[in-house]
């Protein structure tokens, strides 16, 4: 475990070593002030893998960070594949310090024309810890034919996993209504997996074996193309979710200002092709409707969002940056 933490450490290193010798970071301090790139270690590292493949310098950087989209892309797209959902149609959010300087990039390579960099990144999953609904996910086996026979058996054990997800979260002090969802891992007699399908409680009071076939076929054909409406359909694990809501989110909205992005300053970047002289914009400077056209970059305390070529940002009134690209 030590070693795969070196070596995600190694990469995560060489990606920043890879941006910086591209233009898109070292230009500010980071972290809060905490920080300070070294822009000619980051060029020593990256110029010795240069040295050994006999290619340029900028070359190399660039290769490294189509790499890790590539990387990123395949793990994203496993994700959206076992989900059944098509990437096109959502928002790329990035978050942490690292995701808005390759967000854009990977939101490029998967075909998704949006992203939305929120104002501060960097404390992102620290604000989701502190709102997040609690939710208690619980699961019993059964191993049972679907049939209008086996669902006393299945509405029992739906029963008793509500009876814990309740107690779960009163003893996690949620004293405010519970929110229950259920769903089956499911699966055609035969098959060495299964899938998980939603299923409404009233199906399981009227005992309406025929609606849950219906969505385990629904399912299955969204996942995988095809169903067999013939075929005999088991079910493996009852699932249950308990949710007690968390503290409402109230972000607060900016005037617009309605003036031009001025950049900060402008610096040579390595955009893929050749070196262009981009705007660097302070991220405290961008108010709401202001828009800044790719490539650019837009640095702040905790990160840096690099806006590729062809793609527009523009601030809205929570001070987010979103970011189109054309279709």
């Amino acid at each position: 475990p030590f070693k795969n933490l070196a070596y995600l450490d190694l990469r995560l290193s060489t990606v920043t070593d890879a941006m910086v010798v591209c233009g898109w970071l070292g230009h500010s301090e980071m972290a809060y002030g905490q920080l300070r790139i070294d822009a000619g270690l980051a060029y020593r590292a990256v110029g010795d893998l240069a040295a050994r493949l006999g290619r340029p310098v900028e070359q190399t950087a660039q290769a490294i960070l189509d790499i890790a989209v590539s990387e990123m892309f395949v793990e994203v797209e496993k994700l959206a594949s076992r989900a059944g959902v098509d990437l096109r149609d959502f928002t790329l959010m990035p978050f942490g310090g690292g995701g808005p300087m390759l967000g854009a990039f990977l939101a490029r390579e998967l075909g998704m024309k949006r992203v939305m960099a929120p104002r501060r990144p960097g404390v992102v999953s620290a604000l989701g810890g502190l709102v997040a609904d609690l939710r208690g996910d619980f699961i019993r086996t059964i191993f049972s034919p679907l049939s209008g026979t086996s669902l006393a058996g299945i509405r029992g054990a739906f029963e008793a996993l509500a009876q814990e997800g309740r107690d779960w979260l009163t003893a996690q002090g949620h004293d405010g209504a519970a929110e229950l969802s259920l769903s089956c891992d499911m699966r055609y007699v035969g098959q060495s997996y299964e899938i998980e399908v939603v299923l409404q409680p009233e199906w399981l009071s009227d005992g309406n074996a025929s609606a849950i076939a219906q969505a385990f076929h629904l399912t299955h054909e969204q996942l995988y193309d095809f169903h067999d409406a013939d075929g005999e359909v088991e079910l493996v694990n009852v699932r249950l979710s308990a949710v007690g809501a968390g503290p409402k989110l109230s972000f607060p909205e900016v005037d617009e200002v309605g003036a031009a992005a001025i950049p900060a300053r402008r610096l040579p970047v390595y955009t893929g092709v050749s070196v262009e002289t981009v705007d660097l914009h302070d991220r405290q400077s961008l108010g709401p409707v202001i828009t800044v056209h790719g490539p650019a970059g837009s640095v702040q305390e905790d990160t840096t969002f690099a806006i590729p070529a062809g793609a527009q940002a523009r601030v809205d009134r929570h001070l987010n940056l979103l970011l189109t690209f054309p279709e």
